[in-house]
């Protein structure tokens, strides 16, 4: 099965996640889930994610943390503005199994409510 995904606006405190870099403590951070096990090929690139606002203002994301059992990553990101409309985009990533992210469904719609 090709991977999709989900997005949620987090506290994350929880979460056991692993990072690629250091944590910039002034951020947004935003859980995208997968619906199954993503390879870690490519995942800690931040190249690999695009956020843009309903304004078409890219987010800068700063860093990626992956949450243990590589079904969701952590994106930490520009901070987002409350009632804005985001859309979010992942591009080259892989399930455990070596199939590509499918493209019609590399991309999830969201809103920052507060």
């Amino acid at each position: 099965m090709k991977a999709i995904i989900s997005v949620i606006i987090i506290s994350i405190s929880s979460l056991s996640i692993t990072f690629g870099q250091a944590i910039n403590p002034d951020t947004s951070k935003v859980l995208l889930k997968f619906n199954e096990p993503m390879s870690r090929e490519g995942i800690f690139d931040i190249n690999n994610y695009k956020i843009i606002c309903e304004d078409n203002h890219e987010l800068k994301i700063f860093k990626v943390g992956v949450v243990e059992g590589d079904t969701a990553v952590v994106l930490f990101t520009e901070k987002h503005q409350a009632g804005k409309a985001y859309r979010i985009k992942v591009s080259n990533l892989k399930d455990k199994a070596g199939n590509l992210i499918s493209q019609e469904n590399n991309y999830a719609l969201y809103q920052k409510t507060n």
